[in-house]
């Protein structure tokens, strides 16, 4: 993600209070609840108000209680939240995701989303319940075909309870139906992951967005495939992530169902959706099937000046392939956004970020722009963050990417960027007390931008250029999720330089790295 110009963005304030990185625990939460309800569900349920009870007493399915012995005894509550300490309530434990079935129709006159689900998953422990994350109302959900029990537990939680427990190790499929207004939902910081401008609506936002739209396992450490049909009325456009496989189903006069595959898996918050009016512009190159999309509400010069940068793409791509090894995924694209208050410049939705569009057109910034949000399909999309104190991974990469696209384009070399940026921040207290092992909540997408590429330059002095090149490419070449002590684990491994002091005085240090040549400055 782009929030600021990657240039020069340190911190005005210090950070939040530093500590060391504790171990990543996975809770198991037990719900108990009461005996007498089971006395409530016996009248109930035989004048056939299931579905009431459910209401009336969530989380209950069948006279089977929360937190009471299931028919398996080896069966489980699935964790809310998996532990992340930024985010603790995002993302549930007990089950890996596979694929979402996502179809959702929005009428822009209530503003009202609804849809239905499907969710494939696979249980990691024997579940007797488990947890979902979503913002909006469910009105129904089954576990393989069978009614399941439900409770909202916070603002974005529903816990899940099966008619039968699911058995450890096995495939098993949630269908959730729901409904509601996403417009007028915060995110836990107080954001706006849906937002409107004019008759344009988006979905998008980091480190969360998918609530907004379709119950998820919402934490970037459980990618899974994605399938997405939007339902909108004729004449607006659908725009999402992966490949467009149809525009019009054929089955309504007025409305349309635009149709999106992606082929490999995908962070719930790398998914968006752009409904409006939109130019979409179709084709083939170097093999990759692409779609990019511009708003409307542009005028036409800055419409094609949008096309024009989001068609530098595939060039872009094809020198980044250079330093990082092939492109990862099979679509290409890009969508140029109207809201001009979105909290981000550019967003590494995948196989298609998401620009602001008046940073699009921006001729001082869209070619570092474009070059961020694409180095994201091996940074931070390819390879993804274990937990969200692991953003060196992502956010360092596409800023130090950008250097080097420049580098290799007739502007600054990267060595230069350094040493230029390190001697504007060197007597900046504040901006070296935000450390990138432990950056902290509120400067998760500050100093990152800045202190990342520079550690990452000074590291290619200190590795040399191969060992360098290889690191980016073996890393980059490995998808999957993986936290900054692997990246360092890495590193040590293609070097005999002992990396230690380096990763002490780049990585956890809260001053200036002294400019020496361990540190890669002298």
């Amino acid at each position: 993600m782009s929030n600021v110009d990657p240039r020069w963005p340190p911190p005005g304030s210090g950070p939040e209070q530093l500590s060391a990185r504790p171990r990543r625990p996975a809770w198991v939460y037990l719900v108990v609840v009461a005996v007498a309800l089971t006395l409530v569900a016996t009248l109930l349920l035989p004048l056939g108000l299931a579905a009431v009870w459910r209401r009336v007493a969530p989380g209950l399915d069948g006279g089977v209680l929360p937190g009471t012995a299931p028919s398996d005894r080896s069966a489980v509550d699935g964790s809310r939240g998996v532990g992340d300490r930024y985010y603790p309530d995002a993302g549930n434990g007990g089950y890996d995701v596979t694929r979402y079935r996502i179809g959702v129709s929005f009428d822009p006159r209530t503003e009202v989303l609804s849809g239905t689900t499907t969710i494939s998953a696979r249980s990691l422990q024997s579940l007797h319940s488990f947890f979902l994350d979503l913002r909006l109302n469910i009105t129904e959900v089954t576990v393989d075909g069978q009614d399941a029990g439900l409770a909202k537990d916070g603002d974005a939680n529903w816990r899940i309870t099966p008619a039968t427990p699911v058995e450890a190790g096995s495939d098993f499929t949630v269908e959730v139906a729901y409904d509601g207004q996403p417009g007028d939902l915060t995110d836990a910081d107080g954001g706006h992951p849906w937002s409107r401008s004019g008759e344009e609506w988006l979905v998008s936002g980091e480190p969360e967005s998918a609530a907004w739209w379709f119950p998820s396992n919402d934490h970037p450490s459980d990618p899974a495939l994605m399938d997405i049909s939007i339902r909108v009325p004729r004449g607006l456009q659908a725009v999402s992530v992966g490949r467009l496989e149809s525009a019009d189903s054929a089955s309504e006069a007025d409305w349309d169902t635009w149709h999106w595959v992606s082929r490999q898996p995908m962070a719930t918050y790398l998914t968006f959706a752009a409904i409006g009016s939109f130019t979409l512009r179709q084709g083939v190159v170097d093999g990759l099937p692409y779609v990019y999309a511009v708003t409307d509400q542009l005028s036409a010069d800055d419409r094609r000046t949008a096309f024009t940068n989001l068609e530098t793409s595939a060039a872009k791509v094809r020198v980044l392939a250079g330093l990082f090894g092939p492109y990862p995924f099979t679509e290409l694209g890009g969508i140029a956004v109207a809201d001009p208050e979105l909290p981000f410049d550019g967003l590494e939705a995948q196989t298609r970020p998401v620009y602001k569009a008046r940073s699009l057109i921006n001729p001082d910034y869209a070619d570092e722009l474009v070059t961020h949000e694409l180095a994201h399909m091996w940074f931070g999309d390819n390879v993804t963050v274990r937990q969200w104190d692991d953003i060196f991974d992502s956010e360092a990469y596409a800023s130090w990417a950008a250097w080097a696209w420049a580098e290799r384009n007739g502007g600054p070399t990267a060595q230069s960027e350094l040493l230029r940026i390190f001697g504007r921040a060197r007597d900046a207290r504040d901006f070296w007390r935000v450390t990138m092992i432990d950056p902290g909540r509120r400067n998760l997408f500050t100093t990152v931008y800045v202190r990342g590429p520079m550690t990452l330059q000074a590291l290619r002095n200190v590795m040399g250029d191969e060992a360098f090149t290889r690191l980016n490419t073996e890393w980059a070449q490995d998808p999957g999720l993986r936290s900054l002590e692997d990246w360092m684990a890495k590193a040590q491994s293609l070097t005999p330089t002992d990396l230690q002091p380096f990763f002490q005085a780049w990585i956890y240090g809260t001053t200036a790295p002294a400019q020496t040549a361990a540190n890669g400055l002298a």
